[in-house]
């Protein structure tokens, strides 16, 4: 396999469940899973100054996932508390000024920025200014021909129509889960209309090459247009937590497209691999590679 590098800029923390933590941060997981999945997967994020900082670095470099991660003196370690129902549905608390919150730009991203061949990036890192500016000036400073992956992953109250739009003209390709596209459905105004005229009015109003959208037990779908569309529903599992599985539907997809795949062939594969993570509890269990390789061999 090419050695693709697939970098996730935005927060990392530590996701705190009743008696254990683990660690977690949609472009965190995003990394993580392009590592483990054979590509070379980077977080760039910023961490405190503390024991819970250092433990992450330590973690990252037993995982051998590389990271450019600023150490800040003046705020702790993100975290954010998650608790699951008895199907594995997860809520979460975000705490507030962490670490990766005062995330600002370092002459050491743009190289990094120019070597990506595929970014993830999502709307809870932009609640901030400091961060907000340093990651949309990272995905500027890509080569043309990078995978630019808006995860939009909405949390709380953590994001407005202007941030979206932001990013949505940022990105070639964006990733809702059903609820998401129903909040940017009616956002946008583009409400009462069935799911594939949305699907194609985000793509012409933004300038978007594909949507994800991932449905839980109901499955995912692929979109580019209405002739390259890919439906796929998996066998139901018994989820022990979700925390994580939409990070590794990303990342499958992100190596799927810079490898060529078709869009059916990548559906299968990234369901495969975020059912496996459903299976384990946290964001970020080490998959193993014949998950991915008996898709894409």
């Amino acid at each position: 396999m090419a050695q693709y590098t697939l970098i996730g800029i935005g927060e990392i923390l530590w996701d705190e469940f009743p008696g254990s933590r683990r660690l977690g941060g949609a472009p965190a997981n995003f990394a993580f899973h392009a590592s483990g999945l054979g590509a070379m997967g980077m977080v760039i994020s910023s961490i405190g100054d503390d024991p819970q900082g250092r433990e992450i670095e330590v973690l990252l470099e037993k995982s051998g996932v590389p990271s450019l991660l600023s150490r800040d003196p003046d705020h702790p370690t993100g975290r954010v508390s998650v608790k699951a129902d008895e199907k594995g549905m997860v809520d979460y608390i975000i705490h507030e000024d962490s670490a990766w919150d005062f995330l600002d730009y370092d002459p050491s991203f743009s190289d990094a920025a120019r070597q990506a061949d595929a970014v993830c990036f999502g709307t809870l890192a932009q609640r901030n200014q400091t961060s907000g500016k340093a990651i949309k000036k990272f995905i500027r400073q890509t080569k043309e021909n990078c995978l630019k992956i808006f995860d939009i992953n909405l949390r709380q109250q953590y994001y407005s129509k202007r941030i979206i739009s932001e990013l949505l003209n940022l990105a070639d390709v964006v990733k809702f889960n059903h609820e998401e596209l129903d909040i940017v459905t009616r956002m946008f105004s583009l409400g009462g209309e069935e799911e594939t005229s949305c699907l194609e009015k985000l793509i012409s109003m933004f300038g978007l090459d594909l949507i994800i959208l991932t449905k839980g037990n109901e499955g995912s779908r692929i979109f580019a247009d209405r002739g390259n569309d890919s439906v796929y529903k998996p066998e139901p599992i018994q989820t022990i937590d979700s925390v994580g599985a939409g990070d590794s539907f990303t990342a499958v997809v992100a190596l799927g497209l810079l490898m060529g795949f078709s869009l059916e062939r990548i559906n299968r594969t990234a369901s495969s691999v975020a059912s496996y993570v459903c299976l384990k509890r946290g964001a970020t269990p080490v998959i193993p590679a014949e998950l991915f390789l008996e898709n894409t061999g």
